[in-house]
């Protein structure tokens, strides 16, 4: 049972991340980046941003799995997610100094174009996430192929989205939190699977005697 329950975990932890980065960004949509938004929506995002960790671990361990030895791009996808993660999580540290400032002021204006650059910045590596996990995905058949296509549309959407450093506008994370609770539903219901020993214990056909 536990060794279930374990994957599950990790692999639900993607669609958690999503659900906590969406309701704590509508909390603070229309909100400064002072107050409110920093006691209420902030630590939702930050906790998934936390929970996205152990959700590329176990897609690291299913992706590593399917490649075998000397299989590089499951390594790639777990060093680019951790490293998108990251840039967004730096993203917040904009928003925590200037939580006592004015609004308005040019210093605070140059905050709040830190923390968007930032995020927008952060699309890079999570491009390079799905084209990793895509290229195994079609290549392996790990998971389903409509996941790898869906990743392979989201990589070059966003590209092209995080070129607009300070473009408010981002359709294409949208589309990348789309494809990541998708793949996070597929890896949750199939979690524990590959962990099932299949092999029955048959005993071995004894010798004859010549």
């Amino acid at each position: 049972m536990e060794r279930r329950i374990l994957p599950r975990l990790g692999a639900v932890c993607g669609i958690l991340y999503v659900v906590l980065i969406l309701v704590g960004d509508s909390v603070t949509v229309g909100l400064p980046l002072v107050g409110d938004s920093v006691t209420v929506g902030l630590p939702m995002e930050l906790a998934g941003m936390i929970l996205f960790v152990p959700f590329l671990g176990y897609l690291w361990s299913v992706l590593r799995q399917a490649e075998g030895e000397g299989g590089w791009l499951s390594a790639t996808a777990f060093g680019a997610g951790l490293m998108g993660i990251t840039i967004k999580f730096a993203s917040i540290a904009p928003v925590l100094a200037v939580n006592n400032m004015e609004e308005g002021t040019p210093l605070y204006r140059s905050m709040e174009l830190m923390n968007g650059a930032s995020f927008n910045l952060s699309m890079f590596p999570f491009a390079v996430l799905a084209a990793a996990v895509s290229m195994v995905t079609l290549k392996t058949r790990v998971l389903p192929a409509w996941i790898g296509w869906i990743g392979a549309v989201t990589v070059p959407a966003l590209l092209v989205n995080a070129m607009f450093f300070y473009a408010e506008f981002i359709p294409a994370f949208l589309l990348f939190l789309l494809w990541v609770i998708l793949l996070s539903a597929v890896l949750t219901w199939r979690a524990g699977s590959a962990h099932v020993e299949t092999s029955t214990s048959i005993s071995p056909e004894p010798a004859r005697v010549r």
